[in-house]
């Protein structure tokens, strides 16, 4: 249900404020995904944006 707007936009991730200190991140080409932001892989929203395909 979250997802339909990103996706209709173009988008290739949304993230999910969970009313926490990190919001979920979900990704919009179907995989599945327990990531969070901050959280062990990505420290800050810098880092999931550096993380992304083609970006420098």
């Amino acid at each position: 249900m979250f997802t339909g707007l990103p996706a209709a936009a173009g988008g290739v991730c949304c993230l999910l404020d969970t009313e926490i200190d990190t919001v979920q991140l979900c990704r919009l080409n179907g995989e599945t995904t327990r990531e969070t932001v901050p959280g062990p892989r990505f420290a800050a929203y810098r880092d999931l944006a550096a993380a992304w395909p083609g970006q420098e």
